[in-house]
C-alpha cells in the first residue's frame, strides 16, 4: 500500500533522521531522505512450485522468498520468527541495490519517522545518515537540543548505544536503540576523527525548533533552518512577517540535512516569483516539475550560508536561489545528495523508501555527488560578518548609492 500522507525522514526517541518528501499525488507519498538505507519489497513470482503446494483457481503460488522463509522457520527449531526473517530478506534486497539512500523502517521506527515529519521529537536532537562505508554518521544537530548541549557535532560517528555496538547497524536499528521516554538517559559512544569518547544524554520532548530567527543588525534578519520538517516554511514566513528586514535576510542552511521536498519548495517560494524550482524524472522518464506560484515574494536582499553538511532539499533551496540570481551563496561546497526517494507504507505499518530519480535545478544542473558551489568561499567563522557586509553592498546597489569602482 502506498502511503498517502506527506512525510519527512524519521526519528526515534534518541535521534531523528532526514528525508525529502515530494507533495503527494493521489495515493502516493514522495520523500528524499538524507540519511539511511532504503528498501523495497521484491516479489518474485514462482514459475514452478514444490509438490504439496495446491493452487486454486483464484490463488497464486507463494514466491520463492516466501517458500524459503516458510521452510527455514518450520525446519529449524532455533529459527527467528517469520517477521524477522522477512525483514532480513527485505534488507538483503536493499543491500543488493547498493543504494545507501534506500531504507526500510519497521512499524515502530516508521511511527517515529512520521512524528519527525510533523516536527515532533522525543529524543536527543540528532539526525543520522549512513556513510559510503556504512558507518552511522551525525548529519545534523538541532540547536538547543540535548545533543547540542552535550557537545555532539556533525560528522561524529555513532559506535554504540547503551553499550550495544551499532557499527554494522542500519539507521532503523539505531533508531530502535535510541528510542526511549523523555527524561530517561541514553549512553552513546562516538568517534570524532581518531578519538573516541562516551557521553550520557537525557532524552527530551521537543516541538518544532527547526527554524530560529533573530535580528543580527538593524533591519537585517538572520534565519537558521536546521532541518526541513512540515512546519519549516510557515516558520520562515512568520519570521519574515515579524522582523523588519529591509536591509536583507541571511538564510543559514549550514548543516541542514534536508527534509520534506514539498516543504522546501514552499519555503524557497517565499523569495521567488513564479517559475521552476526543481525537477526530477522517474524510471518511466516522465519529468516532475515543482515551481513557485508566489506573485508577491519577499524582495529583500538575500545571502545564503552553506557548508559540507548542507544536503538534499536544503541544497535545492540554495541552488535554485543561485540559479535564479535571487541570492548570493557563500560558505563551502555542499554535501551533494540529490536523489529522490519514494516512500511506501506496507500492510504491517512498516515503510519502504527507494530511490526513483535525481534532482535537477532550473539551469539543468544536477546536485547528486556534485553539490552546490558557493559564489564566494568563506570560512565558517567569518560567514555571518561577511553576509552582513554583502547585504550592505546589495542595499547600496539597489538604492543607487554604491561607491564608484576605483580602477
Amino acid at each position: 500500500m502506498t502511503n498517502s500522507n506527506l512525510e519527512f525522514d524519521g526519528e526515534d526517541a534518541g535521534s531523528w533522521i532526514q528525508s525529502d518528501a515530494v507533495k503527494p499525488i493521489p495515493n502516493n507519498r514522495w520523500r528524499v531522505r538524507y540519511a539511511v538505507v532504503s528498501i523495497f519489497v521484491l516479489v518474485v513470482p514462482a514459475l514452478s512450485y514444490a509438490a504439496g503446494y495446491l493452487v486454486g483457481d483464484h490463488k497464486h503460488p507463494p514466491s520463492i522468498v516466501d517458500q524459503a522463509i516458510s521452510r527455514v522457520s518450520s525446519g529449524d527449531p532455533h529459527s527467528p520468527t517469520q517477521v524477522l526473517l522477512q525483514r532480513a530478506a527485505i534488507e538483503a534486497v536493499l543491500k543488493a541495490t547498493k543504494d545507501r539512500w534506500s531504507n526500510y523502517f519497521p512499524p515502530v521506527a516508521a511511527s517515529e519517522f512520521d512524528a519527525t515529519l510533523q516536527g515532533r521529537y522525543s529524543g536527543i536532537g540528532i539526525w543520522l545518515r549512513q556513510t559510503p562505508t556504512s558507518a552511522l554518521e551525525i548529519s545534523s544537530v538541532q540547536p538547543n537540543s540535548p545533543a547540542s548541549r552535550a557537545g555532539i557535532k556533525v560528522s561524529d560517528q555513532l559506535l554504540a548505544v547503551d553499550g550495544a555496538d551499532v557499527t554494522n547497524a542500519t539507521v532503523a536499528d539505531a533508531i530502535a536503540a535510541l528510542r526511549g521516554n523523555p527524561n530517561t538517559a541514553v549512553g552513546l559512544r562516538l568517534q570524532r576523527g581518531v578519538g573516541v569518547f562516551n557521553v550520557s544524554i537525557k532524552r527530551a520532548s521537543v516541538l518544532t525548533g527547526d527554524v530560529l530567527a533573530s535580528q543580527v543588525a538593524p533591519k537585517t534578519l538572520y534565519i537558521q533552518v536546521s532541518a526541513i520538517s512540515l512546519h519549516s516554511a510557515a516558520d520562515v514566513a512568520t519570521a519574515l512577517e515579524k522582523y523588519p528586514h529591509s536591509r536583507g535576510v541571511i538564510l543559514d542552511l549550514r548543516d541542514d540535512p534536508g527534509g520534506v521536498l514539498s516543504e522546501a519548495v514552499t519555503l524557497v517560494s517565499e523569495f521567488l516569483s513564479p517559475g521552476p524550482i526543481v525537477s526530477y524524472s522517474r524510471k518511466d522518464g516522465v519529468p516532475q516539475v515543482m515551481s513557485s506560484t508566489n506573485t508577491s515574494p519577499d524582495t529583500a536582499p538575500l545571502v545564503v550560508l552553506i557548508n559540507s553538511g548542507t544536503a538534499s532539499s536544503a541544497e535545492v533551496i540554495a541552488g535554485v536561489l543561485q540559479d535564479r540570481n535571487r541570492a548570493v551563496v557563500i560558505g563551502d561546497q555542499s554535501y551533494g545528495k540529490g536523489t529522490v526517494q519514494e516512500s511506501t507504507t506496507l500492510t504491517d505499518g512498516s515503510q519502504l523508501e527507494i530511490t526513483v530519480g535525481q534532482y535537477h535545478l532550473p539551469s539543468g544542473r544536477a546536485i547528486d555527488q556534485v553539490g552546490i558551489t558557493p559564489d564566494l568561499k568563506v570560512s565558517e567563522s567569518a560567514e555571518i560578518s561577511k553576509a552582513i557586509s554583502i547585504l550592505a553592498g546589495l542595499v547600496a546597489l539597489d538604492s543607487g548609492k554604491a561607491a564608484p569602482v576605483k580602477k
